[in-house]
C-alpha cells in the first residue's frame, strides 16, 4: 500500500521532528519561567483605549492615587484604656507604612470649639469624654462605631490606588497590616475590607489557582490518559503533544510581556484539555488498523487518511470558538482567545507531526499485532447506543429545550465579594461589617461646579448639603462624606446660624481648615470628591445607584456636571463589556458554523441538523445558569462560543462516520451503528477527559472559575448525550434517501 507522503516525510525526518520539538518546549519553557508575573491590578483588565479607565486615571491624578481600606477590630471593649492605647500604637504603626497616606480612627475623635474670629479649633477627646460623647454621635455613630456594640470599632486606612502597579503592593500591605493588628493583645478579632483587600487576595487566589491547575492537570493527564490509553508509550505521545501545545503559547504570554490573571490562568487546563480531543482519535485508530496491519507506516498512513479532514474541521470549529473572544473589549478575555487559539493550531500541528514520529518509534513494524483490550472488543455500552432510542431521546430534546427558557432569567452581575468562597476570610469580614451596619465599600461622586460658582459660598454650600441628604435617602446608602458634610458637622456643633455660615466658610477657607486639598477637593478648586459610603455593592446595585443619581440631577444648580467613579464602578461598567463578549462570542461562532458545518458535510440539511444538535446544549447549559440563579460574569461569559466550538467536534466526528458507511452502501440503520462502533468509543473517552480535565477548576478559590469548570463540564456531557442518542433519531427520521443523497455528492 502506497504510504502518505506526509507521514513517510514524518517517519523518516522523525529524529529531526522530535528535535525541533525539544529545542522548541525547553526554549519555550525557559521564557514563561524567566519573565513570569501575575497580576490583577485594576488597569489590566482593560484595554488602554478604555474611555472609562482614560476618565479614572484623571480622576486619581486630580484627587491623588488613593483608596479606602477598613479595617474592623474586635475587643472587650474599645473605651477600655488599654485598647485605646494599643490603637493609637496601631494607628501610628499602619501610618508609617510605605503606601499609606492617613488613618483615621477612634483614637482621632474628637469635636470642635471657637476660636479667635469664630474660627473652629479642633481637640480630641479624652477615654472619658469618647464613651460619653461618640455614642448616639451621627459624626461617629455608622462610621468608626456602630450602633449599640461597644465592642466593635473601625479603622479607616488611606492607601495607595496605583492601578497600572504590576508589583504585588497591595498584597505588601495587606500583610503588613494585619502583622501590625495581631500584634496588640487588646484585638480580639479583626478583619479587613475595601478595594485593596478583594485585589489582594484575587492576587493570592491567581497564584494559588495556578499551583492548583498545574498540579490537576498534570495528575490528569497521566493519571487520565493512562486509563484511557491503557499503554505507557501512548500516555508518553500523549504527553510529549500536551507539552508541545501548552508550553509555546504559555511561553509566547512572557514574551509579549503580558501577565497572568484570574482569567488567563485558566489556559494551561484549556489547552490541555483541548488539545488531547484529536489526539486521542488519532492513536485509537492508530491501534484499530494495527490489528490488521502490523506495519507502523501503513497503519499510521490509514490513520492520517481517515482523520484528516475531520481533525481539519474540528480543529477549525474549536479555534473559531476561541477567536470569537478576539473581539472582547476585556482585555484578559481578549488574551484568551489569541493564545487558546494558537494553542489550538499548535495542538493539530503536533498531532500530525509529533505524534506520528513518536508512534513510529515506540511501534515499529513487527510481527506484533495490537491486542484490543477485553472490554473493547464487545462493549455494552456501544451496543446499547447503536439500538434506536426514541423516548429518550424525545426526552433529552424536551429537556434541552426547556433549559433554554432559563435564558430568559439570565442576567449579568458581579459582586466581587461573591467571587471567594463561602466562609472565606473576605466574605467573613464583609458579612461582619454587615451585621455592624458599617461601611465596608463606597462610591466616588464627583461634582464640577460651573465656571460662575465661588466655592466659599453658602448657596453652594447648602445645594451640596442638600444633595447629600437626598444621597443618603438611596438605598444601600450608609453614609456621605463630603466637604459639605463636614463643614455642615462643624458649624452644627458650634452653633453657627445660617447668617454667619457664609464667614465662617470664607474663614476656613483661608486658613486651610478644610483638610487636606486630595481628600475632598482638587487641586483647582473646581471638581469636588463625596464618598457614599455603602456595603458590598453588586453590579445590579452599582447601576440601580446610577440610575437613582441621574434622576437627583433634575435638581441639579444649572452648569454643574456630575459623574460617578471609583474602582467599584469601574469593575461594575465591565459587566457591559462581559455581556457584549458573551454575545459577540455565541453569535460569531454560531455564524460561522452554520457557513462551516454544510461545508463540512457537504449536506445544508446534515450541517443544519449538526449545528441544532452542537448548539442547543450549549443554550441549554446557559439557561440553566438562568434557572439556577448564576449571572454572567468575567469567567463565565467564556461559555458560549468556547463550548459551541468544542460541542461541535464529536458530532462531526459521528456525521463523517455516517456519511463513510452510507457511502458504502449501508442503510440509515446500518451507517449510524457503522458510526456508533467506529467512533463512538474516542468520542466518549475525549468527552469524558474534557469533563475531567474542566472539573479540576472546582478545586479553585475564585468561584466564577469553579462555575465555568462546571458548566463547561455539564456541557460536553449534555453534548455527547445529543450526539449519541437525539442525532441517530433525527437521522433515523429523515427520508430514507437523505442520507445515501448526502453520500453520492461525495
Amino acid at each position: 500500500m502506497k504510504i502518505s507522503r506526509h507521514i513517510s516525510t514524518m517517519i523518516r525526518w522523525r529524529w529531526c521532528v522530535l528535535s525541533i520539538w525539544l529545542v522548541g518546549v525547553v526554549a519555550s519553557a525557559w521564557v514563561y519561567v524567566a519573565n513570569f508575573r501575575i497580576d490583577n491590578s485594576v488597569a489590566i483588565w482593560f484595554l488602554e483605549d478604555d474611555p472609562e479607565l482614560d476618565s479614572y486615571r484623571k480622576h486619581l491624578a486630580e484627587f491623588g492615587e488613593h483608596e479606602w481600606t477598613y479595617v474592623w477590630l474586635q475587643a472587650y471593649s474599645i473605651y477600655k484604656p488599654e485598647f485605646l492605647r494599643d490603637l493609637r500604637g496601631l494607628c501610628d504603626q499602619i501610618e508609617s507604612l510605605e503606601d499609606v497616606n492617613r488613618v483615621t480612627s477612634l483614637a482621632d475623635a474628637g469635636g470642635f470649639r471657637a476660636g479667635i474670629g469664630g474660627i473652629p479649633i479642633f481637640q480630641t477627646f479624652d477615654s472619658a469624654e469618647l464613651q460619653e460623647k461618640l455614642p448616639g454621635n451621627p459624626r461617629f455613630e455608622g462610621r468608626i462605631i456602630p450602633r449599640d456594640d461597644e465592642r466593635f470599632t473601625i479603622v479607616a486606612v488611606q492607601n495607595a490606588n496605583k492601578i497600572d502597579e504590576i508589583e504585588p503592593y497591595r498584597i505588601q500591605l495587606v500583610d503588613a497590616i494585619r502583622e501590625a493588628v495581631s500584634s496588640y493583645p487588646s484585638v480580639l478579632d479583626f478583619g479587613i475590607a475595601g478595594t485593596t483587600i478583594i485585589n489582594s487576595e484575587l492576587n493570592r487566589a491567581a497564584k494559588r489557582d495556578m499551583f492548583i491547575y498545574y498540579t490537576l492537570i498534570t495528575a490528569f493527564v497521566v493519571i487520565g490518559g493512562g486509563l484511557t490509553l491503557r499503554r505507557v508509550r501512548d500516555v508518553v505521545v500523549l504527553c510529549a503533544v500536551v507539552l508541545g501545545s501548552l508550553l509555546p503559547v504559555m511561553g509566547a504570554i512572557s514574551a509579549f510581556n503580558l501577565p497572568f490573571n484570574l482569567i488567563t490562568v485558566m489556559l494551561p487546563t484549556l489547552l490541555v484539555t483541548v488539545s488531547v480531543s484529536y489526539l486521542i482519535h488519532f492513536i485509537i485508530e492508530f491501534h484499530v488498523f494495527r490489528r490488521d496491519h502490523p506495519d507502523s507506516p501503513t497503519a499510521l498512513a490509514l490513520t492520517f487518511r481517515r482523520l484528516l479532514r475531520p481533525g481539519l474541521w474540528t480543529t477549525l470549529s474549536t479555534a473559531i470558538g476561541f477567536s470569537s473572544l478576539i473581539l472582547s473589549p476585556v482585555a484578559p478575555i481578549q488574551h484568551v482567545g489569541v493564545f487558546a487559539t494558537m494553542g489550538i493550531v499548535l495542538a493539530w500541528l503536533n498531532t500530525i507531526t509529533v505524534a506520528p514520529a513518536l508512534l513510529s518509534v515506540f511501534w515499529p513494524s513487527s510481527s506484533e499485532v495490537t491486542q484490543q483490550p477485553p472490554e473493547e472488543k464487545g462493549s455494552p455500552l456501544l451496543g446499547w447506543l447503536e439500538q434506536p432510542h426514541p423516548a429518550l431521546a424525545l426526552i433529552l430534546s424536551a429537556a434541552l429545550l426547556a433549559g433554554t427558557l432559563g435564558l430568559l432569567r439570565l442576567d449579568a452581575d458581579t459582586d466581587y465579594v461573591k467571587f471567594f468562597r463561602p466562609g472565606s476570610p473576605v466574605r467573613s469580614d464583609y458579612s461582619q461589617l454587615g451585621k455592624l451596619a458599617m461601611p465596608g465599600a463606597y462610591l466616588t461622586v464627583t461634582v464640577h461646579l460651573s465656571d460662575d460658582t465661588r466655592l466659599a459660598d453658602i448657596h453652594r454650600h447648602q445645594a451640596m448639603q442638600d444633595f447629600a441628604d437626598s444621597l443618603k435617602s438611596l438605598p444601600g446608602v450608609l453614609d456621605v462624606r463630603s466637604l459639605d458634610t463636614w463643614i455642615g458637622e462643624i458649624t452644627s456643633q458650634l452653633g453657627t446660624n445660617s447668617s454667619g455660615k457664609a464667614g465662617l466658610l470664607l474663614g476656613m477657607f483661608k486658613t486651610g481648615l478644610l483638610g487636606p486639598r486630595d481628600l475632598f477637593l482638587s487641586e483647582d478648586g473646581r471638581r469636588l470628591q463625596m464618598f457614599v459610603m455603602t456595603g458590598s455593592l453588586s453590579t445590579r446595585d452599582i447601576n440601580q445607584f446610577r440610575d437613582n443619581l441621574m434622576t437627583l440631577a433634575v435638581d441639579y444648580p444649572e452648569g454643574w456636571e456630575i459623574s460617578l467613579t471609583g474602582t467599584n464602578v469601574l469593575w461594575a461598567n465591565m459587566d457591559a463589556h462581559v455581556v457584549r463578549t458573551q454575545m459577540l462570542s455565541v453569535g460569531i461562532t454560531a455564524t460561522a458554523l452554520l457557513i462551516l458545518l454544510p461545508l463540512a458535510f457537504r449536506s445544508l440539511v446534515l450541517g443544519l441538523a449538526g449545528f441544532v444538535v452542537s448548539f442547543v446544549p450549549v443554550l441549554c447549559t446557559l439557561g440553566l445558569m438562568g434557572w439556577l440563579g448564576l449571572p454572567v460574569n468575567i469567567a463565565t461569559c467564556l461559555l458560549g462560543g468556547v463550548v459551541i466550538g468544542l460541542a461541535v467536534d464529536d458530532t462531526i466526528y459521528f456525521l463523517l462516520r455516517v456519511r463513510e458507511g452510507a457511502r458504502q452502501g449501508m442503510s440509515v440503520d446500518d451507517a449510524i451503528r457503522h458510526a456508533t462502533w467506529s467512533t463512538g468509543r474516542a468520542m466518549i473517552k475525549t468527552s469524558l477527559i474534557l469533563t475531567g480535565g474542566f472539573l479540576t477548576m472546582v478545586a479553585s478559590d475564585f468561584m466564577p472559575s469553579v462555575y465555568f469548570g462546571i458548566f463547561f463540564a455539564f456541557s460536553i456531557l449534555v453534548a455527547l448525550l445529543a450526539d449519541l442518542i437525539v442525532l441517530p433519531f433525527f437521522l433515523r427520521m429523515a427520508p430514507g434517501t437523505l442520507v445515501k443523497r448526502v453520500a453520492e455528492k461525495g
